[in-house]
């Protein structure tokens, strides 16, 4: 009990991850099976056409930004601008982030 409230408990081991009529055995199939998830879970193809009609109105209109920066709002980029980004970005955080990007 006494292990428990400090949190030190050994970490759960994941067996399997049950979907439908397939088993999903691998953590790494596992974690990539739960990312398709929850992508499909929070995907806007499950908003009402009315919203969707609107997003897409409102995602086109030009925001006021207080910026030299002439690229428009919500376009899609690469690995490398974002890695450029964070790189140049200043370090305020009072943690640590480490990331990784699969490809």
């Amino acid at each position: 009990m006494i292990n428990k409230i400090n949190g030190k408990r050994s970490p759960a081991e994941i067996k399997h991850l049950q979907v439908g009529d397939k088993e999903v055995i691998t953590v790494a199939d596992i974690a990539d099976t739960l990312a398709e998830l929850f992508s499909e879970i929070s995907s806007n193809k499950h908003y009402s056409s009315k919203f969707q009609s609107h997003e897409a109105y409102v995602e086109r209109q030009h925001l006021k930004f207080n910026s030299h920066n002439t690229e428009t709002y919500n376009t899609p980029f690469c690995t490398d601008e974002l890695l450029d980004a964070l790189s140049n970005s200043k370090d305020s955080a009072v943690g640590r982030m480490i990331f990784t990007i699969r490809c």
